[in-house]
């Protein structure tokens, strides 16, 4: 639930001020996974940041922008390979992100 939680709180977060935010769920069966994917249509995010939002601590925005701590989406990409997984993201600045992960049908089984 908190990796739901996470990355939906983001979406919000960096929504556009004069857009209202769409936020889509989906997932897919695969043969020993499920995939996930959340996408939005908020600001985007530069490629050149796609690794580092991952490591705690790391922001791509001050505090005054957007609040915040830095240890989300770590936490999120703790959480995926914890349930045998991976997390990688699709981005556009301007455009939206769309994040997908990976989670093993039998928790444990990578």
């Amino acid at each position: 639930m908190r990796l739901f939680q996470n990355l939906i709180s983001n979406a919000l977060k960096y929504s556009k001020k004069e857009e209202k935010p769409i936020i889509q769920i989906k997932v897919k069966e695969l043969d020993i996974h499920w995939q996930f994917s959340i996408s939005d249509n908020g600001i985007g995010i530069s490629e050149e940041f796609h690794e580092k939002i991952f490591v705690i601590f790391q922001r791509l925005h001050g505090r005054t922008q957007y609040s915040g701590t830095g240890i989300g989406l770590a936490v999120v990409k703790k959480i995926v390979e914890s349930l045998g997984g991976k997390i990688w993201l699709e981005s556009e600045e301007n455009v939206g992100t769309t994040f997908y992960f990976t989670v093993a049908k039998e928790f444990g089984t990578k």
